[in-house]
């Protein structure tokens, strides 16, 4: 705290700067001697050096640079340099400094325009909310660090420039602005950030505002053995106490809030040791919580420490564990495991989000936009506004005020919840009593403390309003019809903008009457129109404050109606009335227009009639219950009365619709904790596997996967594993996707072959784990790994010996015997599981066609009839799995026939036991397997074999004959070489005699050529037939030739008999024409009036009704 001494040695300086203030403020601008500078380019020079070096000086410098130039062009420039300067670091002192002398060239317009700039940059205090996420609450803190990085510097040029007289109106000005802006960095902080800044005023300037210390004035010295008495005070005695009330009550404020940080610390560590006792660890979302509340506590213990030693107060006695009260927060009951969380005013306590606590508590201040005349407020005018020396202190009397006024409600609120006898063993009778009697001590006292100390509130309405009163309801006809057009716009508001503009509007109308109208139309919201109710309540929250006897009239409404209906408590007919009534109850309640206690004593009545009260205490807790368990006022009694709640629910017998009311109740209004879900974050490589596998597979990108997925880096561990992960995990693609991601594990055995080994190991791994948990909740991952299973078969990745032992194990993994027996359940296969026939008839589905012949048909043939023995042994089958079963016989046996009954499968058993075929399937089964695994279909093998595999028989052949090449050496002699002339000679010969004889038989066919009636290149023209044109004799068919004779064309009608060959295929021709035709005209005919039923439907289900009218 800075020290008398301090304040004295500072003292001359400031009185300099005053004076000079002073001077100027009624003296013109002083003209330095000499020549001015009037550039663009010293102007801008001095310009940067404000912006940058305005608190670091030296000011000798500044002052000799500003007397050389003209200044006066550039005031606006040069206010907006200086206060970018003053965010700087450096010395405040300096930077006054060099501003009285920019005063003493610039007056009078150069202080009122950088005085509003500077309190605006301390006025802007950003959010107080803490973000949910470990970024955002990152964020915040390094926002506000660099905010009050910022604030610092300009808090104390705004406390030294009240001191020097840069306000007009003198000191007295400048100190109440000062108090203004503390007061605004003390009450809109409810989480203490701006403490360092208040740390930082005290620290320069709690002497000069605060005045001498009490303690040091008791004694009658101070340091540096100077009285205080005959120190000069450039703040007014009388402003310097109220600053000290000030800070006094700031600091109470932040121990308060620091004592029960530290108890609500205490009580996480007991809850956190208790945890782990009974767990062996603590979650990290606890612990997380636990360190950031440690965080808080140690932040706000440094800050009240500070101030403590600054205001030379005495730090307060922080709780300790020994010394924590052991009244626990847990409600201990049989029924349930409700808790009560203490979340305290914090994102996530009293409101559910921000945009809730803004619905609540940010109300529209109605003086700001209203005319005061129009709210009923008359103005004080004390001494003090008569003043000619315009005495005003730095901080208004409302503080006192309203500090008062708070501790007298607080007080009220302890002594009602006092008052309220909690006993939960209360009789029925004794409690209708009191249902029917109940009290209207809290609606009343709301009518008297509503009514703000600093304003009156008159019964009389401004003169305006006065005149031309109707009979009917006493407003003029104009507002009566604006009140009128209002009450029909106010079901129509559902939002807050709306119900704030609306609430505006009756202010302008604001009267007696019109008061009286407002309060019977709210007091008659139509009973289905609950949700009208939050908006109501947030309109008469807005209007409470300057117009108090419409809460307590809709209060009085609403005490009425609740207490008839409390006498009709057996009238069913009257629930819709009763959640109305409750409801709005609750909503007022949040926006404190009805008192806390009146709200409990409301849910007291309630449960001393608790049988017939559920539905009520259900819809009180759900709509207010999250405020009463979290408002500081409330928080102990509203914990007593759910403890009585939940005692009563555990000792009575109710149904299960109230049962279920009453939990939902409990946990709307105290939600359980909720571990935030774990997301795990991917490398880039692993993100473009993912993306390969997911996004890009397909029949047409196989070549391309395939090459991307060579590309990758299989040497790494990490990424072999995340590979290896993603080609057993089918479940994670689409399901029409698995058999392209067998292509590819077909395709990468060739360079990584112990790839593809260890993807079937665990696929069967996988199958054989789900056998042994069946967990419902993995049944579509087995459906998945099984058809990914059948899919490596059809890629030759493993063979039939492996499909048909996974086939087998579905029938007989699990029982004793190695198979099912009737009457003999097993403990990983019911009797009533057939889930396991789904997985039998996805495999077979996928593969079984493979096995067609050779002893892999008889095995499969086996395996079907015993498949249905095992289902015989089972209960009725379902619907759905007889289908696919069926469905899966069909394809694969279709004249196989079908064993209903264990009777017929046992002796179907039987019999292929007598013929023996299991000794031949077992001497066959390694030839089987071959042939199994080329029993593929034609285009599978083709499309796996074109580019990779030789043709058999052809690739051994040419090996053996390039052998035979390489081994034969040809040897050339000059005889061999005369002989080849000869052969080429004799080829010669052949060739020219060949091709004569060639000619000779075209010459012979050429007569045969002319023969042959010529090529007819002639377009054929359209003939419209006549009326008059002869018909065709009786037998014969009419036939136009056409013919051409030079370059004219002739027409002629032939009859040629029906049955001669062109009469007949013309006939046929035309048969078939006309059946094609009439086919695409039904098909069109068809295809239209479809569209045209589809069309109708599709109004229909629109609730378009179509009206046909006679054509």
């Amino acid at each position: 705290m800075s020290s008398t001494s301090e304040y004295v040695a500072k003292l001359p300086r400031r009185k300099k700067l005053l004076a000079t203030a002073e001077t100027y403020w009624l003296e013109e601008a002083r003209r330095p001697p000499g020549s001015l500078d009037s550039s663009l380019k010293k102007h801008t020079t001095l310009l940067n050096k404000l912006k940058t070096c305005l608190l670091v000086g030296p000011p000798e410098t500044f002052i000799k640079e500003i007397d050389s130039l003209t200044l006066t062009k550039y005031l606006e420039e040069i206010v907006a340099a200086v206060v970018e300067g003053s965010t700087k670091k450096g010395d405040a002192e300096i930077a006054v400094d060099i501003i009285v002398h920019l005063h003493t060239r610039l007056t009078p317009d150069f202080f009122p325009l950088l005085l509003q700039p500077l309190i605006a940059i301390l006025t802007s205090t950003g959010t107080s909310v803490i973000p949910a996420s470990k970024d955002g609450e990152k964020d915040k803190d390094k926002e506000d660090k660099e905010r009050l990085s910022r604030q610092r510097p300009v808090l104390r040029i705004i406390a030294e420039l009240a001191m020097v007289g840069a306000w007009p109106e003198g000191a007295i000005k400048g100190a109440s602005e000062v108090g203004k802006v503390l007061k605004a960095l003390m009450t809109g902080d409810t989480q203490y950030t701006n403490l360092p800044l208040i740390s930082t005023f005290l620290k320069y300037f709690a002497r000069a505002y605060l005045g001498p210390n009490p303690s040091s004035a008791k004694n009658g010295q101070v340091n540096g053995n100077q009285s205080d008495e005959s120190v000069d005070e450039l703040i007014l005695p009388e402003v310097q106490k109220k600053m000290r009330d000030l800070f006094d009550s700031y600091f109470n404020s932040a121990s308060k809030t620091l004592v029960k940080g530290q108890i609500k610390l205490l009580e996480q560590d007991k809850r956190n040791h208790e945890a782990y006792i009974k767990s062996g660890e603590i979650f990290e979302d606890r612990q997380q919580a636990y360190e950031k509340m440690i965080k808080a506590v140690e932040r706000l213990t440094t800050g009240v420490q500070t101030l403590a030693d600054l205001l030379s107060l005495a730090m307060p006695t922080l709780p300790t564990a020994a010394t924590l009260s052991k009244s626990g927060l847990q409600i201990i009951e049989s029924a349930s495991s409700f808790t009560v969380r203490e979340d305290g005013p914090i994102a996530g306590g009293i409101w559910d989000d921000e945009e809730e606590r803004r619905f609540y508590e940010d109300l529209v201040d109605l003086k700001e936009v209203v005319p005061s005349g129009l709210l009923g407020i008359k103005e004080k005018r004390g001494a003090k506004a008569e003043d000619m020396n315009g005495n005003e202190v730095a901080v208004e009397e409302d503080i006192e005020k309203k500090l008062a006024e708070q501790k007298a409600e607080e007080e009220d609120l302890q002594r009602q919840l006092e008052q309220m006898e909690l006993q939960p063993d209360t009789t029925e009778n004794k409690s209708t009593l009191e249902a029917q009697d109940m009290s209207r001590t809290g609606s009343a006292s709301t009518a008297d403390e509503r009514i703000a100390p600093e304003q009156h509130v008159e019964d009389e309405e401004p003169a305006a309003q006065d005149t031309i009163v109707t009979e009917e309801d006493g407003l003029s006809s104009g507002p009566a019809a604006r009140l009128t057009a209002l009450f029909a716009a106010l079901p129509e508001a559902n939002n807050r903008e709306v119900v704030d503009k609306l609430a505006v509007e009756f202010a302008f109308l604001n009267s007696k009457a019109a008061r009286k109208r407002l309060i019977k139309f709210i007091g008659e919201v139509p009973k289905q129109r609950t949700d009208l109710l939050p908006h109501y309540a947030r309109f008469i929250a807005t209007l409470e404050k300057y117009m108090p006897d419409i809460g307590a009239g809709v209060l009085d409404i609403l005490d009425e109606e609740l207490r008839y209906l409390q006498r009709k408590k057996l009238v069913r007919e009257l629930d819709s009335v009763r959640l109305k009534n409750v409801r709005f109850y609750g909503e007022l309640a949040k926006f404190k227009v009805a008192k806390p206690y009146t709200i409990l004593h409301t849910l007291k009545v309630f449960l001393d009639d608790f049988k017939f009260n559920i539905e009520n205490i259900s819809n009180l807790l759900e709509t207010c219950g999250r405020f009463l368990l979290r408002f500081q006022g409330t928080k102990e009694t509203a914990k007593k009365m759910v403890e009585i709640l939940r005692r009563k629910q555990g000792t009575s017998h109710l149904d299960q619709r109230h049962q279920v009311m009453l939990e939902n109740a409990f946990y709307m209004c105290n939600p359980p904790e909720r571990v935030a879900r774990e997301v795990i974050t991917l490398s880039p490589t692993q993100s473009f596997i993912q993306h390969l596998l997911h996004d890009v597979l397909m029949k047409r990108t196989l070549d391309k996967v395939l090459k991307l997925m060579r590309k990758l880096h299989w040497e790494d561990a990490e990424t072999y594993e995340f590979i290896l992960l993603s080609f057993t995990s089918p479940n994670d693609i689409k399901f029409g996707n698995i058999p392209y991601l067998a292509a590819l594990v077909y395709d990468l055995q060739r360079y990584h072959p112990e790839f593809s080994i260890t993807v079937v190991d665990q696929v069967m791994e996988d199958i054989r784990i789900g056998m042994e948990e069946n967990i419902f909740k993995y049944n579509q991952r087995r459906i998945a790994t099984v058809r990914y299973l059948g899919e490596l078969y059809m890629y030759r990745v493993v063979g039939a010996g492996v499909i048909f032992e996974t086939l087998w194990s579905f029938l007989s993994f699990g029982h004793a015997e190695s198979f099912p027996v009737p009457g003999r359940e097993s403990p990983i296969d019911a009797v009533d599981d057939f889930f396991r026939v789904r997985l039998a008839c996805t495999l077979l589905d996928t593969c079984g066609a493979c096995f067609d012949k050779g002893s892999q048909a008889r095995k499969l043939d086996q395996y079907l009839v015993m498949l249905q023995l095992y289902i015989s042994c089972k209960a009725e089958l379902p619907m759905d799995v007889e289908f696919m079963l069926t469905d899966t016989l069909d394809a694969l046996r279709p004249k196989m026939p079908h064993l209903k009954t264990f009777q017929e499968a046992a002796a179907k058993v039987d019999e292929l036991l007598a013929l023996g075929t299991g000794e031949d399937n077992d001497s066959g089964s390694e030839d089987g397997s071959e042939e199994g695994d080329r029993a593929l279909p034609e285009d599978m093998v083709e499309s796996n074999e074109a580019e990779t595999l030789p043709i058999p028989g052809e690739g051994v052949e040419g090996q053996d004959d390039d052998e035979e090449d390489e081994d034969v050496v040809l040897i050339r002699s000059s005889e061999q070489e005369k002989h080849s002339e000869i052969d080429d000679e004799a080829q010669s010969d052949f060739d020219r005699e060949f091709a004569k004889l060639l000619a000779d038989t075209t010459d012979a066919r050429r007569d045969q050529r002319k023969a042959a009636p010529p090529v007819f290149d002639t377009a054929v023209p359209l003939i419209r037939k006549r009326q008059d044109d002869p018909q065709g004799q009786e037998g014969k068919m009419h036939f136009t030739l056409l013919s051409k004779k030079g370059n004219r064309q002739q027409i002629r009608s032939l009859d040629i008999p029906i049955d001669s060959t062109i009469a007949m295929n013309s006939r046929t021709y035309q048969a078939q024409s006309k059946a094609e035709q009439e086919q695409l005209k039904r098909l069109v005919l068809q295809n239209e009036r479809r569209l045209e039923r589809a069309e109708v439907d599709d109004i229909g289900t629109r609730g378009i009704k179509l009206r046909y009218l006679p054509s």
